[in-house]
C-alpha cells in the first residue's frame, strides 16, 4: 500500500511541470496565430513578392518602349521643324521671285502699252508718215511687218510672263500647304509626344509603387520570419523544460525509490533475524502488480471518446509524431489515452489535451491549425486505434529522445 502512495506522489509530481511552463501559454496567446498560420501567410507573402516583382518587370519593359517611342517621335519632331524651316525658305524665296516676275510683268505691260498707244493713238498720221517715209512699196511693207512683229513680241513677252506670275503663285500656294500640312504633322507628333511622356510618367510612378509595396511585402515575410523563429524557439523552451523537469523528477524518483529499497531491505533483515527465533509461517503474498500509471506495455481497455475526440487526438498526434512512424504516433496517442484511465490527469480526451504546459503545439497554436484542417490519415488511425483499446505503450510521459531521459524510445521520442 505505502508503495502504491508513493508511486502516487511521483505522479503528481510529474504533472507538476505544467506549473514550470504554464508561463508560456500566455506568450502563446499574445501571439495570435500559430507557426502553421505564420508559414502559410510567409508563402503567400512570398508569393505576392513574385507577382509583384512580374508586375514591375512587366512595367519596365513598358517603359523601356515608351522611351524608344518618346525618342522616335523627338527624332521625328526635330526632322519636321527643319523641313517646315526649309518650306519657309522656300517660301520665302519664292515671294521674292513672284515680287519679281510681277514687277517685270507690269514694266513690260507699261512699255507694250506705250507703244501701242503711241502707234493707235497717232491713227492714219503715223501711217501716212511711215507710207510717205517709204522709199518704196517694199519698204512700207517692211516696215509695217516690223510694227506687227513688235506688237506681237510684246503680247508673247506679256503672256510669258503673266504665266510665269500664275506658276509662281501656284508654287508658292503649293509651299504654303506643304507647310501646313507640315505643321499639322508636328502639332500632331507634339501631342503624341505629350501623351507618351505621360506614359512615362505614370509607369514610372507605378513602377516606383510596385517597388514599395515589394519592399512592404519582403518587410511583411521578415516579421513573419522572426515571428516563425520565435514561436519555434518557444516550443524549443516549452521542450527543454519539459525534458529538464522530467528528467530532475526521474532523478528524484530512482532516488526516493533506491531508499525505499534499502529501507525494504532492512525491513525484510530485521524480520529475518526474528523468524529464527520462531516457527516460520508462508509470507502473506505480495502485490507486484505494477500500478497502472507505471505499466511500459500496452494494454486493453477504451477511453469515452466521441468523434470530437479523435478529431483533436489525431491532430495532437500529427503536431507531436506527423513525421514519425506508425508506431511513434500510436504511442503518443497511447500516453494521451493512458493519462485519461489514470487518476492522476483529466479523465476526458480533451481536458488532457488542453491541460497547462502538456504540450507545446497546443500551448504555441499550431494544434489549433491543424486540428481545423483535420488530421492525415495515418494519424487519425492511430488515434482511432488508441481510442479502442489498442495502446501500444503504458507510460504517461513523453519528450525528446535527446533530453537523455531514461525511457523507451521510438523514433525521436522517448516514453516514460
Amino acid at each position: 500500500m505505502g508503495h502504491k502512495c508513493f508511486t502516487r506522489k511521483i505522479a503528481y509530481l510529474l504533472a507538476g511541470v505544467a506549473l514550470v511552463v504554464s508561463s508560456f501559454d500566455v506568450q502563446a496567446s499574445q501571439t495570435g496565430k500559430s507557426i502553421d498560420e505564420l508559414e502559410k501567410e510567409k508563402q503567400k507573402a512570398q508569393e505576392w513578392v513574385g507577382e509583384l516583382n512580374e508586375q514591375k518587370n512587366s512595367l519596365q519593359g513598358d517603359l523601356e518602349e515608351f522611351n524608344r517611342q518618346l525618342s522616335d517621335i523627338s527624332v521625328q519632331i526635330n526632322d519636321l521643324e527643319e523641313q517646315i524651316k526649309e518650306k519657309e525658305t522656300a517660301i520665302e524665296v519664292t515671294g521674292e521671285e513672284l515680287e519679281e516676275a510681277e514687277s517685270t510683268r507690269k514694266s513690260q505691260y507699261e512699255r507694250m502699252k506705250l507703244r501701242i498707244q503711241f502707234i493707235y493713238e497717232k491713227g492714219n498720221v503715223n501711217i501716212i508718215s511711215v507710207f510717205l517715209g517709204s522709199k518704196s512699196l517694199s519698204d512700207f511693207l517692211n516696215k509695217a511687218e516690223y510694227v506687227g512683229e513688235i506688237n506681237r513680241y510684246d503680247n508673247e513677252l506679256l503672256d510669258t510672263y503673266q504665266k510665269t506670275c500664275k506658276q509662281v503663285a501656284e508654287k508658292e500656294e503649293q509651299l504654303k500647304t506643304e507647310k501646313s500640312d507640315l505643321v499639322a504633322l508636328q502639332e500632331d507628333m507634339e501631342q503624341k509626344k505629350e501623351e507618351v511622356s505621360g506614359l512615362v510618367a505614370r509607369t514610372q510612378e507605378n513602377i516606383q509603387a510596385k517597388q514599395k509595396e515589394i519592399t512592404g511585402a519582403q518587410g511583411t515575410i521578415s516579421q513573419y520570419e522572426t515571428q516563425i523563429a520565435e514561436m519555434k524557439a518557444y516550443e524549443e523552451e516549452l521542450e527543454r523544460k519539459k525534458a529538464q523537469e522530467a528528467k530532475r523528477l526521474a532523478e528524484e524518483q530512482k532516488k526516493k525509490a533506491e531508499e525505499q529499497k534499502k529501507k525494504e531491505e532492512a525491513q525484510n533483515a530485521a524480520s529475518g533475524q526474528n523468524t529464527q527465533s520462531k516457527p516460520q509461517t508462508a509470507a502473506p503474498a505480495q502485490d507486484t502488480k505494477p500500478d497502472k500509471e507505471e505499466t511500459s506495455s500496452g494494454g486493453g481497455g477504451t477511453a469515452p471518446s466521441n468523434a470530437s475526440d479523435l478529431a483533436m487526438l489525431a491532430a495532437l498526434v500529427e503536431c507531436e509524431a506527423g513525421g514519425e512512424s506508425y508506431e511513434g504516433q500510436l504511442a503518443v496517442a497511447s500516453v494521451v489515452v493512458n493519462r485519461v484511465k489514470s487518476g492522476s490527469f483529466p479523465n476526458t480526451i480533451s481536458g488532457v489535451i488542453y491541460q497547462g504546459g502538456q504540450f507545446s503545439p497546443v500551448a504555441s497554436g499550431r494544434f489549433a491549425v491543424v486540428l481545423s484542417n483535420g488530421a492525415n490519415s495515418s494519424c487519425t488511425q492511430a488515434a482511432s486505434a488508441a481510442l479502442s483499446g489498442g495502446t501500444n505503450i503504458g507510460c504517461l510521459y513523453f519528450c525528446r529522445a535527446s533530453s537523455g531521459v531514461a525511457g523507451t524510445v521510438i523514433g525521436n521520442h522517448v516514453f516514460y
